[in-house]
């Protein structure tokens, strides 16, 4: 079984206006609500792909309502933590193809909360992998905040694989314990590494360096320009995929791409075919509003072009 754990769930207010004006009045063209959240984004693309995934993390009043009825509406199996506080809302601007984010804090999650979310994880099993992404909400407790650490515990001492899709300041912890994919963007890398990248080709020893470390796949995506992946036998590159379509919201292409590569790991045990799958999820999100369908990504897997680097 695939767990993804949302530990700061939202509900995603998308809206459109012709042009921001801050300081005025603004009237919105468009709108749109959809659920928020990583980890939520992985199991919703699994879901497309026909892969089993639990969804899990905090959910609490309406907008927990609204996240669970959701999933559940695209048959994800739904077993959260509530909790006593509101999951919270953010707040996506588009402007003439730029988008300006308001996220909220979130709510405050208490100790009994997260005793109860990492009992729940302790019944993962051998093989089963659990997939973490997001940021932290605040803690009752500051010393909950370690949450990520120990749900990496449970995972190894259970024998289940983790992948973790953190903000930047968690990644490095994370990669020393062993995940089975880490996925930075080349702002991460720059932040992680304190440089400044200029051509693609310097990725390259960066994510060498997170596989010596400890990951076991590293995906390093670069915007429009593609991505690279590395494993332990090799470094390979994706062009950009060339459909003709205009990129409109590039908000989840991150969890799509995790979500398409470990779904077809799970299945065929062919990193190489997971990494197209996972670029193709990527490109088909990109081209969407929400979230592309099964048909969707299919439809672009076969104008994948995987390059050799190494």
């Amino acid at each position: 079984m695939i767990y993804t754990v949302t530990l700061n769930p939202s509900i995603d207010l998308f809206v459109e206006v012709d042009k921001l004006n801050p300081g005025y009045n603004n009237n919105i063209k468009t709108e749109r609500t959809l659920p928020g959240g990583k980890a939520i984004n992985v199991s919703r693309i699994l879901s497309q792909l026909k892969i089993p995934t639990t969804a899990t993390g905090f959910l609490g009043s309406y907008q927990g309502l609204f996240i669970k009825d959701w999933l559940e509406k695209e048959e994800i199996l739904v077993d959260f933590v509530e909790i006593k506080e509101s999951n919270r809302i953010n707040i996506k601007i588009f402007e003439d193809k730029k988008e300006t984010v308001i996220n909220f804090q979130g709510p405050t999650i208490s100790s009994e909360e997260v005793e109860e979310l990492l009992y729940y994880l302790s019944r993962v099993r051998e093989g089963d992998t659990i997939i973490f992404g997001g940021s932290v909400p605040p803690m009752e407790n500051g010393e909950d905040s370690d949450i990520y650490d120990r749900m990496v515990e449970i995972a190894k001492a259970n024998g289940a694989y983790f992948i973790a899709d953190v903000p930047s300041q968690y990644l490095m912890n994370m990669v020393e314990r062993g995940p089975l994919l880490v996925k930075p963007n080349g702002e991460d890398i720059e932040a992680i590494y304190k440089v400044k990248i200029e051509d693609k080709m310097d990725y390259i020893p960066y994510g060498k360096d997170l596989i010596k470390k400890g990951a076991k796949y590293v995906i390093i995506s670069y915007g429009e320009d593609g991505s690279m992946f590395f494993s332990r036998d090799g470094v390979y590159a994706a062009k950009p995929v060339k459909d003709g379509k205009e990129i409109i919201n590039t908000v989840a292409c991150r969890d799509a791409m995790i979500a398409g590569f470990v779904g077809t790991l799970v299945r065929d045990n062919d990193p190489i075919e997971s990494y197209m799958v996972a670029v193709a999820a990527a490109s088909a999100t990109a081209k969407v509003l929400d979230l592309p369908s099964r048909d969707q990504i299919l439809e672009v897997l076969p104008l994948v072009d995987i390059e050799i680097i190494e």
